[in-house]
């Protein structure tokens, strides 16, 4: 299901949605607290998960061929697909995975951590497991593989205190690093490692760009909540 192009434009209006409801967009003491902690740590750190590749692989052999294309829009080529490894009860691992898709698909208003159930996929990919069994829960997570001039224009991921999950990123396969793959936080180009992980603050604009086919990437959205936030700053790289 292809969905209309996506329209350039302003952030929302906050200050609406504040107005209209204000208990939800008050931040709590609690996540106060995750963000300050958050921006001390940086925007882009290292972590200590290290991702087999060989291994991950091997397991994704039966999977080869059950890529889905990721947000097509109509009109626009965009050389983009995923699989869904953490989604709503019922998913399955080809069931629409971004979020304007997953909400045109159900027909209603979803929140990142409404997706909270394990697909097939995840079961099986056994080497990504003690990255992905770490945290105290987990929402959508999946796997987006960008092929030779797949991006994802600029945007901002949930850039308000109130936000309910935090984002780790891994970089997989031989056409994940920096030469094959652009990743621009902040104005900034940084630094990929294929099989490292990391702490990405998408709060903050960022856009990105596959010279190559195969550009894997394991998107982990992490439920913030200050017992995972110490669970994040106890696998840093350089703590």
């Amino acid at each position: 299901m292809a969905l209309p192009p996506r329209k350039i434009k302003s952030g929302g209006n906050y200050y609406n949605k504040w107005k209209r409801d204000p208990e939800k967009w008050n931040p709590t003491e609690e996540s106060v607290w995750c963000e300050l902690q958050l921006q001390i740590l940086g925007d882009f750190e290292p972590l200590t998960f290290d991702i087999d590749q060989d291994k991950f692989k091997e397991e994704m052999e039966p999977y080869k061929d059950s890529w889905v294309p990721y947000l097509q829009r109509e009109g626009v080529q965009n050389n983009r697909e995923g699989l869904l490894l953490v989604g709503l009860e019922g998913d399955a691992p080809t069931d629409s995975l971004s979020m304007p898709e997953a909400i045109a698909r159900t027909g209603k208003f979803l929140e990142e951590t409404d997706f909270n159930t394990p697909t097939q996929l995840y079961k099986d990919l056994t080497c990504l497991h003690p990255l992905l069994d770490y945290w105290e829960g987990l929402g959508r997570t999946m796997l987006v593989k960008a092929n030779q001039g797949g991006f994802f224009p600029p945007h901002r991921d949930n850039p308000h205190l109130t936000r309910n999950c935090f984002r780790v990123v891994a970089f997989i396969g031989s056409s994940t690093n920096v030469d094959s793959y652009e990743w621009i936080l902040d104005d900034r180009r940084r630094n990929i490692v294929a099989g490292k992980s990391y702490y990405i603050d998408t709060r903050k604009t960022h856009r990105t760009h596959s010279w190559e086919d195969d550009s894997i990437h394991l998107i982990l959205n992490i439920p913030k909540t200050w017992a995972n936030v110490q669970k994040l700053m106890s696998k840093l790289r350089y703590s």
